[in-house]
């Protein structure tokens, strides 16, 4: 997708230096930058810290930084950077799907090259299917007047191109049609606001920041159309963990009778997890909750407390839908069912 005029992707194989590329997402939308690192370790430490985050491409990520592993690291691959890639965040399936894979085309002791070009396939089939989602997606989206209403961020920065939930309203856009997007703000990262409403406004897509709390009151004056969101990890049962809000939107949308769609890879379906109570839901830092960061009318970046001196915060990073209340998971052969 697009930075200004110029065709960008949240993580790549950086060919000048021989190492892994990735847009560093908590710069943003004050300041658009890349990271290139020839350290395995700094490419696990930007998944935990969320320097690069969404599920599809955390996967790409830890495929990337894999293959980087071997090129510095061959010896302690399978003892060490596969478990250190695996520890990184414990909710994306996406992530295991990735190490699986670099593990497997590992076992066969290939050269460099062949571990590069594998880890780019798995980029490369991550950003077909969620092209191809989008193009299954548009066609469900184009009815009305289109005001879909989106939480966290589903776009091309969590799925290396074109997003999940945000794929089908980028290809309404390139279509010409003009889709209305709400994007909620998504405490307590705001990857709506600072993530999504960047990614929209650099496509040209009109659409507003609204606070979490305004989306059901939204849907109760009819004003949204359909209900958008990528996920996380999907059960065998069709249960889905996504960004923690996303339960209370499946309740409201059910009440008013919208239309609430799933947009998720098949590398993000989890057929070994039965349930959504099978899937482990990450507990991150107080600080996320109790702080927050923005830049001041000086144009510096700063970090204030927002909340008072010695609470503490409870601070779960998903939360998780039940298949019932989801009108369909869309995957890039089409609906999928349990």
């Amino acid at each position: 997708m697009r930075v200004g005029q110029i065709n960008q992707r949240a993580v790549n194989w950086h060919q000048e230096s021989g190492g892994v590329q990735w847009i560093e997402q908590r710069w943003l939308p004050h300041r658009f930058g890349q990271v290139v690192s020839l350290d395995p370790e700094e490419v696990a430490i930007a998944i935990e810290t969320m320097q690069v985050r969404g599920a599809p491409t955390i996967g790409a990520t830890a495929a990337y930084g894999l293959a980087l592993a071997w090129k510095v690291d061959r010896g302690r691959f399978f003892n060490f950077w596969l478990p250190r890639f695996r520890s990184t965040r414990p909710t994306a399936v996406n992530l295991f799907h990735a190490c699986d894979a670099m593990q497997f085309c590992a076992e066969e002791n290939p050269a460099l090259k062949h571990m590069i070009d594998f880890a780019d396939a798995y980029a490369e089939a991550e950003v077909s299917a969620n092209k191809r989602i989008g193009e299954i997606m548009a066609g469900l989206l184009a009815v009305g007047e289109r005001r879909i209403l989106t939480h966290c961020n589903a776009g091309w920065l969590a799925a290396v191109d074109w997003g999940t939930a945000t794929s089908g309203i980028y290809h309404l856009a390139h279509a010409g049609e003009k889709p209305f997007v709400w994007v909620d703000e998504t405490r307590p990262r705001l990857q709506g606001a600072r993530l999504t409403a960047w990614e929209l406004n650099q496509e040209g897509v009109d659409c507003r920041i609204q606070a979490d709390g305004a989306a059901a009151w939204m849907m109760a004056q009819g004003k949204v159309d359909a209900i958008v969101v990528g996920a996380d990890r999907v059960a065998a049962n069709g249960d889905v963990a996504n960004k923690i809000g996303t339960y209370g939107l499946s309740l409201a949308a059910r009440e008013h009778g919208i239309p609430m769609y799933v947009a998720a890879p098949t590398s993000t379906f989890d057929v070994g997890c039965p349930t959504g109570f099978d899937i482990p839901i990450e507990q991150r830092d107080d600080n996320e909750v109790l702080h927050v960061d923005g830049v001041d009318v000086f144009g510096q970046l700063q970090e204030v407390s927002i909340a008072a001196s010695g609470v503490s915060a409870n601070n779960p990073a998903f939360d998780v839908t039940p298949f019932a209340n989801v009108t369909a998971i869309i995957n890039e052969s089409g609906l999928w069912k349990p």
